[in-house]
């Protein structure tokens, strides 16, 4: 039986780069008001080999990638606040819990219920992108920014099946318009994904894999000088100088990255990313408990005490693991009344906690790691929960090989030309030396 990877939804991105730009500039603004720096991920292309390599490195119960079985990484919520350019609110997205995704959509859509069933029955309940776009041609110029952004955030951000949405997300895409922060509910998904796919319950990945992708990339040091951003705005972010130099990127074979993560180069991955620097985190709640995470379709634990260098800070031993206890799949039907108080209330004590760096630059093993020296000493993943990485032996992308190929056949051919230039050399040797001898001959036979 062959490996299994995560899978990602392909998105009509051509089709909503049409609608962005049917938009008059009041609608422009009224969207990238409410999604802030994403917008030029219509233009990312995702390299599926690096993030189903990726992927394969997370582990649900310290929800990180663990590489080379020691070295934590992860997305945290201050990274994908700068990326994205929205804050981190107290007030976070109210998950779709008992909503009728029926009457979200007609609602959002101004549209009535019989309407949106007939669409929706003919759709195995998605909502087609087709569809989307005849709302969009026969919409005020208001109503067609809150589309764009309802199809932006349900392809793009909350991806559900290929051409068509999850008509449920119209619940948290007005909440969205309406103002509330929703990197919690971006995070959230990422990690519930990701966790699915370890624990061989669902393979697809449900956020956006592009902004995934760039955050990796910012943790590698062959990018360090090029997504270093000096004034963050809508010119200048990582999201839009990952897309100009997204052709820069490595361009390995997904078991080349596999091995890669396997046996972490330390000059090759970067603790923090060069365009991130922030003086306050939420790092826990309560006393050194795990940050909670509220999703569409579940809620989950995120613990950036595992990955305090990230924010610039010695890494110290991480509290010990203890069960996750914001862990939830929301089933339809089910009310989940104490889970989501239980949620609510511990995100609000998630205050920010100053960061406290370094006074004097770090050395020997401590500035490699960027950690504190009980850290490097005791610091350890129990094997149990280590993620299980699939063997494979590395390989080639066709592009690389290709390369390989033109070179080896260069190489030839050079190597080639060589030996008919000094053939071609030997031959007028050959045939001077036989003209002398030819003359000699004749100068013996004269006398």
């Amino acid at each position: 039986m062959g490996r299994l990877d995560i899978r990602f939804v392909p998105t009509p991105k051509l089709e909503l780069k049409k609608l962005w730009g049917q938009l008059k500039l009041d609608g422009q603004q009224y969207v990238l008001k409410r999604i802030g720096f994403m917008l030029p991920t219509l233009d990312i292309n995702v390299q599926s080999g690096v993030m189903q390599a990726l992927a394969h490195f997370w582990c649900p119960e310290t929800t990180t990638f663990v590489l080379g079985g020691k070295f934590e990484l992860t997305p945290t919520l201050e990274e994908y606040s700068i990326a994205i350019g929205k804050s981190i609110e107290l007030d976070i997205v109210e998950p779709p819990i008992r909503v009728d995704p029926v009457v979200a959509l007609a609602e959002f859509l101004s549209l009535t219920k019989k309407e949106i069933e007939k669409v929706l029955k003919g759709n195995c309940q998605a909502c087609l992108i087709s569809f989307l776009i005849e709302c969009f041609e026969n919409s005020s110029i208001r109503m067609r920014s809150r589309i764009f952004i309802l199809a932006f955030f349900g392809f793009i951000i909350f991806p559900f099946r290929q051409n068509a949405i999850d008509p449920v997300i119209a619940w948290t895409v007005k909440q969205i318009c309406g103002g509330v922060s929703f990197i919690n509910t971006i995070l959230a998904e990422t990690f519930i994904s990701l966790t699915r796919f370890k624990k061989e319950k669902y393979r697809t990945f449900r956020a956006p894999i592009e902004l995934l992708q760039i955050w990796l990339f910012s943790h590698l040091s062959q990018f360090e000088d090029n997504m270093t951003v000096f004034e963050m705005g809508m010119t200048d972010n990582p999201i839009l100088r990952f897309k100009q130099i997204q052709d820069q990127t490595k361009s390995l074979h997904y078991t080349q990255w596999v091995h890669l993560f396997k046996d972490p180069n330390s000059k090759i991955f970067l603790w923090q990313a060069v365009w991130f620097r922030e003086v306050e985190a939420r790092l826990c709640h309560g006393d050194q408990k795990p940050v909670p995470l509220m999703g569409i379709y579940g809620a989950t634990s995120y613990q950036p005490l595992r990955v305090t260098r990230q924010f610039r800070v010695l890494q110290d031993v991480p509290p010990p693991l203890g069960p996750n206890e914001f862990q939830v799949q929301f089933e339809k039907g089910e009310c989940y009344r104490a889970e989501l108080r239980h949620h609510f209330e511990a995100w609000q004590k998630c205050s920010t906690q100053k960061l406290i760096w370094p006074a004097d630059e770090p050395t020997g093993r401590m500035k490699s790691h960027f950690a504190m020296a009980r850290y490097i000493q005791y610091h350890t993943i129990l094997a149990k929960i280590l993620p299980k990485i699939p063997v494979v032996t590395a390989r080639h992308t066709r592009q690389t090989q290709i390369k390989i190929s033109e070179e080896k056949a260069m190489k030839a051919q050079e190597k080639a030309d060589v030996l008919a230039e000094e053939n071609a050399r030997l031959r007028r040797a050959l045939k001077a030396h036989s003209s002398i001898d030819h003359v000699a001959s004749k100068k013996r036979k004269t006398i």
